[in-house]
């Protein structure tokens, strides 16, 4: 099957990026580059459609190994509309080059994504072999939008038999109000499915006839606004169109900055896995993931700076003694000066950060240059290669470019156009000017900089000020819950040991650690359950939280374990709401006969779900060990598990759930034995456990003694 990329026009992106946003660096590579590698694996040619920036994307294509004689997986072919500023001019061009030869996937916009599309491809495709007039599938997923931002939220009216879309309507989202239904969209059908707050992912899986309609309606501009209304209205008499959501994956598309700073935090927090900074498939790639930060090997990091947990340093980059980074990304080739404070900001590569600047929840793009005792304020947006003068203050929300933005325009796109037709004379003048007050020198032309913008000595012009439409709050991911005038130090966590050969951590930063430990693997596993990820897919996911903390197997089993426990149990007031449905609702009373036999039930569920997935990481005898001592610790709520975690609902129960771990061969009769010898002189408190399988371990050991008398009598 072949795919159609329309990277489309965002004027929203400007002065970031040409609008298209397929070059802009997500995790250390540019967007599109994420995208053919989602792609590749479901198709096998794609054709890269944009209006504008075609010669960069071919050239980055090319160096990439996308295009060219050398080229690697599916072929791709870059495809050049221009003028074309809607899906259906992008696509009728596409139509009448004529190089779709079958069905084929239609991604619109900048999107990245892990979602396999390939059951939705084969749906499809099966739907068309018995019915040649299901002409389009529209993929959904079922992922929250932050608050006010209505996106690409729907409302559906679906078949429930087979999917068939019967009523689509964009921006409704969950409590935004009723909508009305005709009696004739039942038909001769019995029931249909009402869905509110569902998102597009705008992918489509098209047949050809999408592009002859569209070549047909000249009024079509689109696909949700005006191909898919009309087809639902009968204009196109007897096509059908229907709907697959994808129930497991990462789907977002880059249409706002807004957007693009959810997305690169997404990719540093590893949702989007595999397409994460350290894992590019270039065995000479030096990027390091340890304790959730990233780190270049190249990178030069000072044994003073600190960075704390979604951070990230690129190839080459400079971070000074004093400097702290609070969930940033600074990329390729950047020098971040002596008491810096980097606050939820990404910055592209070659930007110049001088020392005891504060930038805080800002986007810096390529070879920008902050100098010292600057302060750039929330929701700024710097585009290529501005200068912030000494000592001034860039006001929350600004949009600053070298390229003049021209106002009076009545047509949306026009923006669009004054970027790419921007005067070359102009843009030289202001580049150069740029480059020689970036080096402390005096330009050998005045401009006339928007000094509000950048100070006296800066060089840029102001786009934009702060209003609903600016940046604002563009990171607020990024950013964390942190109020505007929180410092550095409020969140800034120790930094990875291996990078900057620091002295030991004591033991209250120990205990830190291991809660945070706790945390994450408890999430992952929770979301390996909701999203019911495969035993290896788990363990891979797993195994990286291992080697990024730098712990043992033995670490993961016993808070895979905790977490299973947890799951027996109504979910406590810490759980995420995403995890909520997981937990069953009703109590249980322990003390009762029953509610310990609904317990233990439960229980001897949960490990026959996921007994696969701990024989994993319970790889001998001392890692069984290991699990029994955290289940004392966790029937105690003490070490670890002393934030209240409910666990001493199991203490009567302790020695039924060991014998359960027993029968699902997590725990061996030898890990057992070994772990009440251990306390045999132990006090009778710590011996309390032991006690209480004294049944338990006289029966193992009457069965180790007739092994033992079987095997000499052999």
């Amino acid at each position: 099957m072949q795919a159609v990329v329309l990277l489309g026009q965002h004027p929203a992106l400007l002065p970031l990026a040409p609008s298209d946003g397929a070059l802009l660096p997500v995790g250390g590579y540019p967007t599109i580059e994420l995208t053919l590698r989602w792609l590749e694996s479901a198709v096998s040619e794609i054709y890269v459609v944009t209006a504008g920036q075609a010669d960069a994307l071919t050239a980055y294509l090319q160096r990439a190994g996308w295009a060219g004689p050398a080229r690697r997986g599916a072929a791709v072919h870059v495809v050049v509309a221009p003028g074309c500023t809607t899906e259906g001019e992008a696509l009728r061009f596409v139509e009448q080059k004529d190089v779709i030869k079958s069905d084929f996937v239609l991604l619109s916009g900048s999107l990245l994504g892990n979602a396999d599309l390939r059951p939705a491809m084969a749906a499809h495709l099966a739907r068309r072999a018995a019915d040649r007039q299901a002409i389009m599938t529209l993929l959904l997923h079922g992922g929250t939008l932050p608050p006010g931002e209505p996106g690409d939220c729907c409302l559906t009216v679906l078949d429930p038999l087979n999917q068939q879309l019967l009523r689509l309507e964009q921006g409704a989202r969950t409590g935004s109000g009723g909508a009305t239904l005709g009696t004739h969209i039942m038909g001769e059908r019995n029931s249909v499915v009402v869905r509110l707050g569902v998102r597009l992912a705008n992918i489509y899986i098209c047949a050809p006839e999408v592009l002859v309609l569209l070549s047909d309606n000249f009024d079509y501009q689109s696909l949700t606004g005006d191909l898919v209304p009309g087809v639902l209205s009968e204009q196109e008499l007897g096509s059908t169109l229907f709907v697959h959501e994808l129930a497991r994956g990462y789907v977002e598309r880059i249409s706002t900055a807004s957007a693009y700073s959810g997305v690169v935090e997404d990719v540093v927090g590893r949702w989007a896995y595999p397409w994460v900074p350290d894992n590019s498939g270039d065995p000479q790639d030096l990027c390091r993931f340890n304790r959730g930060v990233y780190v270049d090997g190249t990178a030069a990091v000072a044994s003073g700076a600190r960075l704390s947990k979604g951070s990230m340093v690129g190839r080459g980059s400079i971070v000074e003694a004093g400097a702290c980074l609070e969930r940033s990304i600074v990329g390729a080739e950047c020098h971040i000066g002596r008491g810096v404070a980097l606050q939820g900001s990404c910055l592209h590569s070659g930007v110049r950060v001088d020392d005891n600047c504060r930038v805080s929840s800002t986007v810096l793009a390529e070879q920008v240059v902050v100098r010292s005792h600057a302060r750039v304020e929330t929701g700024v947006i710097l585009a290529k290669r501005v200068v912030v003068d000494t000592a001034h203050c860039v006001p929350a929300g600004m949009h600053v470019s070298l390229a003049q933005h021209r106002t009076g325009s009545s047509v949306a796109s026009d923006d669009e156009l004054e970027w790419q037709e921007a005067d070359d004379a102009q843009l030289a003048a202001a580049e150069a000017a740029a480059a020689a007050l970036a080096a402390g020198g005096i330009p050998e032309a005045a401009l006339n900089f928007d000094e509000h913008a950048v100070g006296p000595f800066g060089a840029g012009y102001a786009w934009a000020a702060a209003g609903s439409d600016s940046v604002g709050a563009q990171l607020p991911l990024l950013a964390g819950n942190q109020s505007p005038g929180s410092e550095c130090d409020s969140e800034a966590e120790e930094f990875t040991k291996e990078v900057l050969g620091a002295e030991e951590p004591g033991l209250e930063e120990q205990s830190q650690g291991a809660d945070q430990f706790n945390r994450e693997v408890a999430e992952t596993f929770l979301r390996c359950v909701k999203e019911r990820i495969s035993h290896d897919n788990a363990v891979i996911e797993l195994n990286g939280l291992k080697i990024a903390e730098d712990r043992t197997f033995a670490d993961c089993a016993r808070y895979i374990f905790t977490t299973m426990l947890s799951l027996c149990l109504p979910a406590g007031p810490a759980t995420r709401p995403e995890y909520r449905s997981l937990f069953p609702e009703g109590k249980v009373d322990p003390s009762s006969k029953e509610g310990c036999m609904e317990l233990l039930r439960r229980i001897n569920a949960q490990l026959r779900a996921w007994k696969a997935l701990m024989q994993r990481f319970l790889r001998n005898s001392d890692d069984q060990v290991e699990l029994l001592l955290t289940f004392e610790e966790y029937c105690e709520e003490e070490g670890d598990f002393s934030s209240g975690e409910n666990g001493s609902v199991f203490a009567p129960l302790f020695p039924q759930v060991v014998k359960l771990c027993y029968d699902q061969d997590l725990l061996s009769e030898e890990a057992i034995l070994d772990w009440a010898h251990e306390k045999e002189h132990a006090g009778e408190e710590d011996r309390r456990f032991v006690d209480m399988c004294a049944d338990l371990l006289a029966w193992l050991e009457d069965a180790e003694e007739e092994s033992s008398e079987e095997e000499d009598s052999e």
